[in-house]
């Protein structure tokens, strides 16, 4: 089996992802940390999305092999609930809670099991270009409304992303009251309900080329709001140029729209995130 992997810090303030290669328990994982709405920074300098990505990033490495791929995950919620917890973060309220979204996966001789939540991708590639998407991401369908108001200012002459920000700012917010909620989506943020939102499965390892898993500042932006994503081109570029030259070329692309006028996005650049596994 040979892996690549990259985690190359966004426009933002700091990288708030993260991953796991443990190639003697066959484990491997994307992070992807989600800052509360409620500033913070500990001692360190670390936001709340940053300190989560890192903790859940541990958590999974720490694994012993006896606990389902679901049940590590609903251990690293617990362990930052008491994190939050200890840095008397008011728990009541979701703007104030830190994130983070994960996939994970362990490889085994016959088989893939996997679990995810929140809006990291697993992608099984096989041997005919053939692009199975694992997962959903879970957020899209809230993501949807902000992006269609995004692409209205647009339309109606705005041309700075902070404008266009400021527009669809509210729409935010709103989402993300919807954290662990029926009609949102999950995400590991200390809530009990975390559990509820997780999605897990296995697949056989036959006629299997490649895994990939990505968090969402991989994905290729999609030039209008409402069309569905072809993770395609996504997914087969990582696999045949490699993770570095597509994420080199995602740079520059988003480098030459700034404003995010082109590709509807909230960010110039998020924080990017892959791990690719190939078996043949």
């Amino acid at each position: 089996m040979k892996m690549e992997c990259i985690s190359v810090a966004g426009s933002g303030k700091m990288n708030e992802d993260a991953y796991v290669t443990n190639q003697m328990k066959h484990l491997f994982a994307v992070v992807d940390g989600v800052s509360s709405l409620v500033p913070y920074e500990n001692e360190a300098g670390q936001t709340g999305g940053a300190f989560a990505a890192q903790l859940v990033k541990q958590h999974v490495e720490e694994e012993v092999g006896e606990q389902s791929l679901t049940e590590l995950l609903v251990g690293a919620n617990e362990r930052l609930y008491e994190c939050m917890r200890k840095q008397q973060i008011d728990l009541e309220k979701k703007e104030a809670l830190w994130g983070a979204a994960c996939a994970v996966v362990r490889v085994g001789e016959a088989h893939i099991e996997y679990a995810q939540t929140g809006d990291c991708m697993i992608f099984a590639v096989y041997a005919d270009d053939t692009v199975r998407a694992l997962t959903y991401p879970q957020v899209s369908h809230l993501e949807q409304v902000a992006f269609a108001k995004w692409e209205s200012c647009i339309q109606q002459g705005m041309k700075q992303r902070s404008e266009l920000m400021e527009h669809c700012r509210d729409i935010l917010v709103s989402n993300r009251y919807l954290a662990n909620e029926t009609g949102g989506y999950g995400v590991i943020n200390g809530e009990p309900a975390c559990c509820d939102f997780v999605e897990s499965g296995r697949i056989n390892r036959i006629n299997l080329r490649a895994l990939v898993l990505l968090t969402d500042g991989l994905f290729m932006p999609r030039p209008y709001a409402g069309t569905e994503p072809r993770w395609e081109e996504t997914v087969l570029p990582i696999v045949h140029k490699g993770l570095q030259r597509y994420t080199d070329e995602l740079l520059t692309l988003e480098n030459g729209d700034p404003e995010c006028i082109r590709y509807v996005r909230f960010k110039k650049s998020d924080d990017k995130t892959g791990v690719v596994l190939h078996f043949f």
